[in-house]
């Protein structure tokens, strides 16, 4: 068989800034480990957009690994912001799939057996309707967000951006997938399956899962370097500590986090990272910080969250504060590290959910109330709970989250007896 993939994403190509890049990444590993393992003759296209070596989350590493590997090319293509986001507003996603759709219709899709075309979140949702419909072309689009989930975001354009007009690119890609052969829609979870359904009207028959999951198969991978020796040096001096982490956007409520810390008398450690210097939110949680006597590193080395969970030798508390969330990364990326010093906890919202059996493999709450949220954790926070809900949580990740396991599958499906 010869398969052509095109994946296209504006994050985790040649930068990495947000959950978006860090399931790319994966999206990338998986499909090389995939493909090779089963000797498939293929070429993987990643699509990107413009960065400069200031632009928010850019990677020159990232963006060489991906260079350097076999049987894969990169293409960046402007969205006409000059490399300011690579998230944009509508104008901006027009003109990205626009400019994207030029360089796959190019192809001569009679050398492949079949070519996939993956477009990754909001904007290149328009993609589809614009690559050309073959026999052999399958196409899909996999949401990381919606407008009705995230009405409103530090990551779009503020000119001309209004949240209905996101609303009708969304609802656009739907009908689409909805009309035409060949097309889908694919769910990272269950929350966001059964909300396009739901809330955009997608036929069942159309959506294809790929769970978010770790990639079990090899070690975990994470940057190191000196400034996080510095800050796990920082805190080993507290006997415990509550850590959460999030870009600086309201609806991650990391201020809960600050607060929470001061109802239980545990440092609490918020990791933010910002749109730009002195952004209002970010002067907020300094001013909460100190009230709270909580600690807030401010634009850190990205793994940093990683290495304080893998490293911090006291008991923690990892918890994942969203108000909203379509799937949430953080707790299977904690399950990895098999820590029985760690205490999962995640606010009762969206995605977070079915991700944790409550009192089994973590603990879920209700952030709105602080008070009952500290007696709830509390009832847990000791060394044999801890080490037993880790231990049924290292079961769920195997059974449910291997990345592999839920990328193979999805190829099997689209592909048949071919795969």
């Amino acid at each position: 068989m010869r398969l052509l993939i095109n994946l296209c994403a504006h994050d985790g190509i040649i930068s990495h800034y947000a959950g978006v890049g860090t399931i790319v990444r994966r999206y990338i590993e998986a499909i090389k480990y995939l493909l090779d393992k089963n000797n498939i003759n293929y070429h993987l296209n990643l699509f990107t957009l413009e960065f400069n070596k200031d632009s928010m989350g850019y990677n020159e590493n990232i963006w060489k690994e991906h260079s350097n590997l076999d049987n894969t090319s990169i293409y960046i293509c402007s969205n006409g912001t000059n490399s300011e986001t690579s998230f944009g507003n509508i104008h901006n996603w027009r003109l990205a799939s626009k400019k994207v759709s030029e360089i796959i219709n190019k192809i001569d899709f009679k050398k492949y057996d079949y070519v996939i075309t993956l477009a990754n979140d909001t904007p290149f949702a328009g993609l589809l309707e614009l690559v050309k419909e073959e026999e052999n072309s399958i196409k899909a689009w996999i949401p990381h967000s919606t407008g009705k989930i995230y009405n409103e975001d530090m990551s779009l354009s503020k000119e001309n951006q209004t949240r209905n007009e996101r609303l009708e690119w969304e609802k656009d890609v739907i009908d689409y997938i909805n009309k035409h052969d060949r097309t889908y829609l694919i769910s990272t979870g269950k929350y966001i399956r059964n909300h396009i359904i739901d809330e955009y009207g997608l036929n069942k028959d159309k959506n294809i899962d790929i769970i978010n999951g770790e990639l079990l198969f090899r070690d975990n991978i994470y940057d190191k370097n000196d400034r996080m020796k510095e800050i796990l040096k920082e805190l080993e001096k507290y006997n415990s500590i509550i850590l959460s982490l999030g870009r600086a956007e309201k609806y991650k409520n990391l201020d809960k986090t600050m607060l929470l810390g001061k109802e239980m008398e545990i440092k609490s450690v918020v990791i933010t990272q910002q749109y730009f210097e002195n952004q209002p939110i970010v002067v907020d949680y300094k001013k909460l910080a100190l009230e709270t006597n909580s600690i807030l590193y401010v634009d850190e080395p990205f793994s940093l969250p990683q290495y304080l969970v893998q490293n911090y030798s006291k008991k923690m508390i990892m918890l994942i504060p969203s108000e909203r969330e379509i799937f949430g990364l953080v707790i299977n990326e904690m399950r990895r590290f098999n820590k029985d010093n760690v205490l999962i906890v995640a606010n009762k919202r969206g995605g977070l959910i079915e991700q944790i059996n409550d009192g089994v493999d973590g603990i879920l709450v209700d952030l709105d109330n602080i008070a009952e949220t500290s007696t709830k954790i509390k009832k847990y926070f000791n060394d044999a709970d801890i080490k037993k809900l880790n231990n049924t949580g290292q079961k769920r990740l195997s059974k449910d989250y291997d990345l592999i396991k839920n990328f193979d599958l999805f190829l099997k499906r689209i592909l048949g007896d071919a795969y």
